[in-house]
């Protein structure tokens, strides 16, 4: 290897570790907690620790659409799937939303030790009918 290549390779290492440097420590600490949307919200009472990652599996042939309320995402790390998108509904609160295709996910990280609450809504073998299924995370012990 030549005296360049050393060189150039020596400094792409450098600008690898000092780049990572300010990124703060992961923010998913690798526990895994999966919510089924098939028929129903299956758990609909999600237990998990700070920084755990909670991730809705669509099972269904039709969309599904998560909907919290009043900020409930301020306190996330880490996110996929999820729209910033937010709405003012009658009552004036906000609504965070994703709408998750046919067998598709989506996944939040919750760094905040409380309770969140949140509805799934999937559409139903009725005509023009609904399933809202509401759902609770509770983050910490």
């Amino acid at each position: 290897m030549s005296r360049t290549s050393k060189v150039i390779i020596g400094a792409t290492l450098v600008a690898i570790v000092t780049g990572c440097a300010s990124i703060a420590e992961t923010s998913r600490t690798g526990g895994i907690q999966e919510v089924r949307l098939a028929e129903r919200l299956t758990p609909t009472d999600v237990q998990v620790e700070p920084g755990d990652e909670i991730r809705w599996i669509n099972e269904r042939s039709s969309a599904v659409t998560i909907e919290f309320l009043d900020g409930a995402l301020e306190s996330v790390s880490c996110e996929r799937g999820f729209s910033d998108r937010t709405f003012s509904n009658v009552l004036g609160q906000r609504r965070e939303v994703a709408t998750i295709k046919p067998h598709g996910s989506a996944s939040l990280c919750f760094t905040a030790v409380g309770t969140t609450n949140y509805n799934a809504r999937m559409e139903s073998p009725v005509a023009g009918g609904q399933i809202i299924d509401a759902g609770i995370i509770r983050v910490g012990r």
